[in-house]
Parts: structure tokens; C-alpha cells; sequence
């Protein structure tokens, strides 16, 4: 005889997938529209308006800064919103940094789109998802956080010809304020699927201090290797990643081609996150950091031979950066859940992702500026990023190695 409430119903038991779904659209938003897609707009937006190269690059930069100052204040305003209401802010502000990309026509104003789309990302992204993930999924955290940041992956998939399409029948302006108008509807998804806890919209206050990470006797050299761990990655993942498009079209590709490496781009971005994180639940993460450094760094290698125009190498070179990218967003919360006591966690998630968001926002100038000097082209930058890479992986599997973390889970 089964006693009445004790038997979880159907539908408590797929509302934490629900939550995750809506966590998904709004890193569908903010990062995929919002950042991972946008590097579809870059030629145009040199061709159009004559932006220089480090113009381009500045755009982006202006982001990261935004978006580092908005992940630095981020776990105050979600204390006084509350989760949702601070996902469903930054929502807004990729709306209303994408109406004014549809009617800007300087560089200024588009560095004012680029300060919004800065706010939404550190709003409505990984820091927000990852405390409402580790809210409804007490366990099994690395794949529920995997399939809610596969979001990102999915709107590289279908937005890159959607928008080359637009941009090429209807205008620049015309493919902004669609997708603006899209966030319109994406923002109120968000708000009625995501809820910030199972049991209350309100969630604990943590503790203002610095992130340390007693629970495996992280000292503080240790935590200023895991630091600039993320710190190294900004780059790789953050403007590494923006300016593939314009990487492959200025090694010779055509805008077309360019797009649908974009679109496969985000196919590999779902199979690579949602796979990142099961491995971490399985393997152990210290063995998955080994794996996606290594695809990574495969991967920027082979951007870096982008000028042989080789259609072959350039797929390979987009299926292991790929691999690759969910250093930019799942690795960090599951770094902060191996290297942090419990109660510091929320902000130990909070220090990496701004970490690796002021590593984004300190490269965002250097491939627009190298291309001006080599050429037009974009592969040094690549070189270099390739060898932030190794280095990041070099301390942040000492700092594995000499703490014991991440070592295959015991079932």
C-alpha cells in the first residue's frame, strides 16, 4: 500500500527538466544570439560601415567589459530579485542591445548595443543557470548543467544562415530587429518556465568572502593557479571563438561557407557540453579537463592552417575547437563544485566566470589589432590563444594533481 505523498508525482519529477529547459533559452539568448552567433555579423559590419578590423574587435570588447562588470554584481542583484527575475533582466537587455544594433549607424552606437548585450550575458548566463541548476539537481549536476548550457549550441545550429539570409534579402538593420523581436518572445519563456528553487523563490545568502576552497585544503597560491587558469581561457573561448567567421573569411572562405561552419559550430557545441558534462559524472574531472584541453588545443592548431583554405581541415579545425568550448562556460561550475566548500560555491562560480570573462575582456582588442599588422590575417592571434590554452591546462591540472579533486566518482 503506497502512503499518499510520499510517492513523487510525474510531474515533481520532470519539473527540475523543465527549470533546465528554461535555463537552456535563456543561454540560448544571451550567449548563443547573443555572443556566439554575433560573430556572423562581424564581416558585414566591416563591409557596411567600414569598420577597421580593431573597430571589430573593440565592439566585442566593450561587451566583455560590461559583461565582467554585470558577473561582479550579479549574485548581489539575484539576492534582491531573486534567480528568475534577474535571468528574465538580462533577457531585456539583449532586446534592447539588439534594437539598437537595428538602428545604429556608428561605431559609438554600436559600442551602446555591445554595453546591453554585455549586461544580458552576465545576467541571464552561466552564473544565474548555475545556481538555479544546483538548486533543482542535487545530483547528477555536470549533466543537468551540460544540457541547459547546450543551449547556446543549439541557436549556433539554425541562427548563422538564418541570419546571412536576412542580412543578404532584408538588410543589416532588418536581421538585428528580428532577432530582437525573437528575444521578445524567448524572454517571456523564461520567465514562465524558470523557478528559482523547489521550495521557495528565495535561495541562502552566501558568504562575502573570497571564494577559498577549504573542502579540499585549496591554499591561496592554489586558488590564484585556478584563477589564472580561467583567466587564460577568456581568450581562447571568448574572442578566440567570435572571430572565427571572420577568421576563415579573410583566409578566403566565402561568407556562405563561413556561415554553415557556424551552424555546424553549434552542433558540435550540444554534443560537447552535454558530453563534458557526463563525463565530469563518470570519469571524473580531472579526466575530463585532460579530454577537452586536448581537443582544444587540436582545434586551434588547426584554425591555425586556415589559409590553406582547406574545406577538410577547416571542419576538423571547427568539430575539436567545439570540443573544446565548454571551457567558456561548464567547466568553471564544475571547477567551483571540486574546488570549494559547499558554502562557498555560489561565489567561487561567481570569481571564475569573472575571471575568465576579464581574460576575454583584456584579449578582445588583440586579433583585430594583430590582423592590422600582419595583413588581414587572423591566424597569430590563433597562435597565441593556442598557447594560453596548453598553459591553462598545465595549472590547472597541478592544482588537481596536488589537491586530489576530480578523481573518478565512486558509485
Amino acid at each position: 500500500m503506497k502512503i499518499a505523498g510520499h510517492a513523487p508525482s510525474r510531474s515533481a519529477s520532470l519539473r527540475p527538466w523543465v527549470v533546465c529547459l528554461g535555463c537552456g533559452l535563456s543561454l540560448f539568448t544571451v550567449m548563443g544570439l547573443g555572443v556566439n552567433v554575433f560573430t556572423v555579423y562581424q564581416p558585414h559590419l566591416l563591409l557596411v560601415h567600414g569598420f577597421t578590423n580593431a573597430q571589430g574587435s573593440w565592439i566585442t570588447t566593450v561587451r566583455s567589459l560590461f559583461a565582467l562588470l554585470s558577473m561582479l554584481t550579479v549574485d548581489q542583484l539575484c539576492r534582491r530579485l531573486g534567480l528568475r527575475n534577474t535571468m528574465v533582466l538580462g533577457m531585456g537587455c539583449f532586446v534592447g542591445s539588439y534594437l539598437l544594433f537595428g538602428f545604429a549607424h556608428s561605431f559609438s552606437a554600436y559600442c551602446g548595443g555591445a554595453v546591453l548585450s554585455g549586461l544580458a550575458y552576465g545576467y541571464g548566463g552561466m552564473i544565474p543557470l548555475t545556481l538555479v541548476i544546483s538548486r533543482w539537481f542535487p545530483t547528477g549536476r555536470g549533466f543537468a548543467l551540460g544540457m541547459a548550457a547546450a543551449g547556446s549550441g543549439i541557436s549556433t545550429i539554425f541562427a548563422p544562415p538564418l541570419i546571412t539570409g536576412a542580412i543578404q534579402a532584408l538588410g543589416l538593420s532588418a536581421a538585428f530587429l528580428w532577432e530582437a523581436a525573437a528575444g521578445v518572445l524567448l524572454t517571456l519563456l523564461v520567465y514562465l518556465l524558470v523557478r528559482d528553487s523547489p521550495g521557495s523563490p528565495e535561495f541562502p545568502d552566501s558568504e562575502d568572502s573570497l571564494p577559498g576552497a577549504r573542502g579540499v585544503g585549496l591554499s591561496r597560491p592554489l586558488l590564484w593557479m585556478v584563477l589564472l587558469s580561467a583567466f587564460l581561457t577568456g581568450g581562447p573561448c571568448g574572442p578566440g571563438f567570435s572571430h572565427l567567421t571572420v577568421l576563415y573569411t579573410s583566409a578566403g572562405f566565402s561568407s556562405g561557407t563561413a556561415a554553415l561552419l557556424m551552424s555546424y559550430l553549434g552542433l558540435v557545441l550540444i554534443v560537447a557540453k552535454v558530453l563534458y558534462g557526463w563525463l565530469s559524472d563518470r570519469l571524473g574531472s580531472r579526466m575530463a579537463n585532460s579530454l577537452i584541453f586536448g581537443v582544444a588545443l587540436a582545434g586551434f592548431a588547426l584554425c591555425c592552417l586556415a589559409p590553406t583554405q582547406s574545406l577538410p581541415l577547416a571542419a576538423a579545425a571547427i568539430t575539436l575547437t567545439g570540443l573544446g568550448m565548454p571551457l567558456s562556460s561548464v567547466t568553471l561550475s564544475v571547477w567551483a563544485g571540486d574546488l570549494s566548500a559547499p558554502e562557498d560555491y555560489d561565489r567561487l562560480v561567481k570569481w571564475l566566470s569573472s575571471t575568465y570573462m576579464l581574460g576575454s575582456l583584456v584579449t578582445g582588442p588583440v586579433p583585430g589589432l594583430l590582423a592590422d599588422r600582419f595583413g588581414g590575417s587572423y591566424v597569430p592571434a590563433y597562435g597565441l590563444f593556442l598557447l594560453f590554452l596548453l598553459v591553462s591546462m598545465l595549472l590547472i591540472q597541478t592544482v588537481y594533481r596536488r589537491t586530489g579533486a576530480g578523481g573518478r566518482p565512486q558509485h
